[in-house]
Formats: structure tokens, C-alpha cells, sequence
């Protein structure tokens, strides 16, 4: 299947709030970053193919990837049988990667990448995006 960035709407995806590390039981286990689709409707969580991210030119393993649309959290693999459930256009997704140790305060480059199979066009719809973002301590 081809590949295009058809939709035109990734200069949107990458959230300039709630870019942080998380904290666990005491333990920095890696940070987060907030996405919106970069589309122009919501999809199954099925449809998205692949979410994919590096800060800072070290790109994060997609089995350390977490995908968060309300209270429900998936890893990449889990949503591609996740037929009831959707991403809709209004939605933010918290994105969290696991990485012991986190991020350092301060700036960091983030390039976030969607991979969407829309069953109406004949390619896989990629869109991609980078943004400085400024993690507080």
C-alpha cells in the first residue's frame, strides 16, 4: 500500500500543553506528550496503523508506546483489535512512553507520526510533525 501525507492537518497533532514526565510509585518511568488526529474525522482506533515518536532525534520503541483516549489505555498492538472505540476529531490523546529516567527539564525537539488506513482512499495516510516543547522540572 502507497504512503502520503494527503490530510494536511499535522501542523495540528502535537499539543503544546501537557508535555511531562511520569512519575510512578517514586520513579520517573518515562513521559508524555498529547496528540490530536490529524485528520479531518475521528477513526476506529483499529485504523490507526502506527503512532510514532522521538524526542530529540532518539526515536521510542513502538512496545513503549501507550495510547490513552479517556480513560482507556491501550498499547499499539492492543488497538489494532480495538474496533469499539474511536478517536474522534475533538479528542486529545495522551501519548505516554515508557523510558527509565524520563526526559531532563527544558527544551527537547518531539516528532510525532500517524499512520491512519482510511478504507475509502488507496494509501496509508501519514502525517508527521515536530515541535519544540519545553518540559518543566
Amino acid at each position: 500500500m502507497s504512503k502520503g501525507n494527503i490530510f494536511g492537518y499535522d501542523r495540528y497533532m502535537i499539543c503544546e500543553d501537557g508535555f511531562q514526565n511520569i512519575i510512578k510509585d517514586g520513579e520517573t518511568i518515562g513521559f508524555q506528550v498529547r496528540l490530536r488526529i490529524a485528520n479531518y474525522r475521528g477513526y476506529i482506533l483499529s485504523q490507526i496503523e502506527d503512532i510514532q515518536i522521538a524526542v530529540d532525534g532518539e526515536q521510542i520503541n513502538r512496545a513503549d508506546i501507550r495510547f490513552t483516549i479517556g480513560d482507556l489505555t491501550y498499547t499499539l498492538d492492543e488497538m489494532e483489535e480495538a474496533i469499539d472505540q474511536r478517536w474522534e476529531l475533538t479528542q486529545i490523546a495522551t501519548i505516554t512512553c515508557l523510558k527509565p529516567g524520563g526526559l531532563t527539564a527544558g527544551s527537547h525537539e518531539v516528532y510525532a507520526e500517524e499512520h491512519i488506513r482510511a478504507s475509502y482512499i488507496p494509501i496509508m495516510a501519514v502525517s508527521h510533525s515536530q515541535k519544540t516543547l519545553e518540559l518543566a522540572v
